[in-house]
């Protein structure tokens, strides 16, 4: 009898011990897998990290592309209100220039009928007093639009502002481009050549026979 509880005894105790080993190895399978199910995440997780910074990093890079196209767009938008503004204001102050041209044509006219009327002792009071009242008035309306005579005290050639219509060769070097006879008035208007001044002009050569 007391071998038969004894060895009842060692069934139930190789039973129990049985079922801990079961247990324990099961137990530690789910811990393996629950340890690979962690690496796995941890492994989704930086994906996911290094994609966000991505992310970050791009949206970052956009924002940058839109502020420098926002500082062009209105870089270019204020170039462009500059750029007309100058156009504005030189079809407003050249506008006149054509006009201007047909205008100083008369003012040469009258110059000219000027000059006859001094030679005519019989209309000199009428026509140089009215010719000449006349011109004042010509002059006085190109001054309002900016339109001036260049200046006659320039001695010296300028092809700027000179346009050579006859030359008079000199053996004096200093004598070299200076001008001796104003053909016609040159004229401006604001601060743009509108005609230039015709005028005969001295010219240097020098002398081969001289020793």
């Amino acid at each position: 009898m007391i071998k038969k509880d004894i060895k009842e005894k060692d069934n139930i105790k190789k039973k129990l011990n049985n079922e801990i080993n079961n247990d324990f190895c099961c137990e530690n399978i789910h811990i393996k897998n629950l340890n690979k199910d962690l690496v796995n995440l941890k492994k989704k997780i930086k994906n996911k990290n290094i994609k966000i910074i991505k992310l970050k990093s791009k949206i970052k890079y956009l924002k940058k592309k839109i502020i420098d196209k926002e500082l062009r767009f209105n870089a270019s938008i204020d170039n462009l209100r500059k750029s007309n503004e100058i156009n504005i204001n030189k079809i407003y102050k050249y506008s006149l220039e054509k006009f201007s041209k047909d205008l100083i044509n008369i003012l040469d006219n009258l110059e000219s009928a000027i000059k006859i009327s001094k030679n005519d002792k019989v209309n000199y009071l009428i026509n140089y007093k009215g010719i000449k009242l006349t011109l004042k008035n010509f002059i006085s309306i190109l001054d309002k639009f900016g339109i001036k005579k260049l200046c006659n005290d320039i001695d010296k050639f300028d092809p700027n502002y000179h346009q050579a219509m006859s030359i008079v060769y000199t053996y004096n070097k200093k004598e070299d481009n200076k001008i001796i006879e104003i053909l016609q008035h040159g004229y401006i208007i604001h601060d743009r050549l509108l005609r230039p001044t015709m005028v005969k002009v001295l010219k240097y050569k020098k002398n081969n026979n001289k020793k």
